[in-house]
């Protein structure tokens, strides 16, 4: 039995694999489209291109493994199936308990190495990302800023680009407000042409115009040369990754402390999003057997469509019981776990069915 399952094993090894990969790279497309956004128009390296991949890669893993363990669970008995290897393994004794056993070892460990990206690679990856991020800000300032738009988050200023040269990262018709608490209207400055340099928009040959608080002129004048402190901007920079994403459960949970009941909930629900997605590779592993061994001769192409129409069911469920619990419509336990529940109960429903026809 032990030379059975190791070729078991063996055998499923590589489909799960591809599986992972699958679902890990249709995750990324609309990561990787946004990325190429920053190679082509703004400037970022192919190197940190990479590198951002790589930090995101971490958390798509966490969802993506279970779903890639069911769908090469399922090529593998499928092609069992096919070739009569299962029909040989009954006649020699195994029983579906002894076929599942294996997997069942397999899927236990894989969920333990779940639980593991998920309370120390992935809170370390979204560090990583944000200070990657930032660095690139700091080394491309470009990176951040955008023609034709008004960006009113740079401490005192108020700034508008008409246009920027991505080759050059130079940039000309630049527009700046300077508040000031004192003064009834701001400073207006009109730069021909800006660089940037240490974090700084460098103003060249540019004017400048300070007001009445009646609003008439007050005074202007020229200048060759003025810095521009972009700094606190960049600090803010935004990337595409939730605070409560970013922690495991053992900081969610002393998170929890001291907030109220309404500010507990999201906590709740991601708390049990990571522990329920982790174990529903158990129940999918085995569901694929099920699902897969038989009398039947389905290929590939049937092992696709199962296992995507499982998956895209089980995701609307658990999306729409996250979105409800975080409503206060439910519990973020029943919104949470009831997908897994259901998935639990039909797996069990035909673990029955199946064992009681091989006998």
């Amino acid at each position: 039995m032990k030379i059975i399952e190791k070729y078991i094993l063996e055998d499923v090894k590589m489909p799960i694999i591809f599986g992972v990969s699958l679902f890990t790279f249709i995750f990324l497309i609309e990561i990787i489209v946004s990325l190429m956004e920053n190679i082509i128009v703004k400037g970022i390296s192919l190197l940190d291109v990479l590198r951002i991949l790589s930090f995101y890669l971490p958390p798509i893993l966490s969802q993506t493994i279970p779903m890639g363990v069911f769908l090469g669970v399922m090529i593998t008995f499928s092609k069992f199936t096919s070739t009569s290897e299962a029909t040989a393994m009954s006649s020699i004794g195994m029983s579906l308990k002894d076929i599942l056993k294996p997997i069942v070892k397999l899927s236990m460990l894989i969920t333990i190495f779940i639980f593991f990206l998920q309370e120390s690679i992935i809170p370390r990856s979204f560090s990583k990302l944000e200070e990657l991020t930032i660095k690139i800000a700091y080394e491309n300032p470009v990176f951040q800023l955008k023609e034709g738009i008004l960006i009113d988050e740079v401490d005192q200023y108020s700034l508008y680009i008409n246009k920027i040269d991505r080759k050059t990262n130079e940039a000309s018709n630049v527009l700046i407000f300077q508040k000031d608490d004192k003064s009834t209207f701001p400073t207006i400055l009109l730069g021909e042409k800006a660089y940037w340099k240490n974090v700084n928009m460098v103003l060249e040959n540019s004017k400048f115009y300070t007001f009445n608080p009646d609003g008439t002129l007050k005074l202007e004048g020229k200048f060759k040369q003025k810095k521009i402190p972009l700094s606190s901007y960049f600090q803010n920079i935004n990337i595409d990754v939730k605070d409560i994403e970013a922690m495991g459960i053992g900081m969610l949970i002393k998170n929890l402390n001291g907030k109220t009941k309404q500010e507990r909930t999201p906590y709740l629900v991601e708390i049990n999003r990571k522990i329920a997605i982790p174990l529903s590779t158990i129940v999918l592993s085995i569901l694929g057997v099920l699902l897969s061994i038989g009398h039947h001769r389905s290929g590939k192409g049937a092992s696709f469509g199962i296992s995507l129409a499982v998956i895209f069911i089980y995701i609307v469920f658990l999306n729409v019981g996250m979105v409800m619990a975080n409503k206060g419509i439910v519990s973020p336990y029943v919104g949470v776990w009831l997908p897994n529940i259901l998935l639990l109960g039909g797996t069990g429903l035909l673990y029955k069915i199946k064992a009681g026809g091989a006998r």
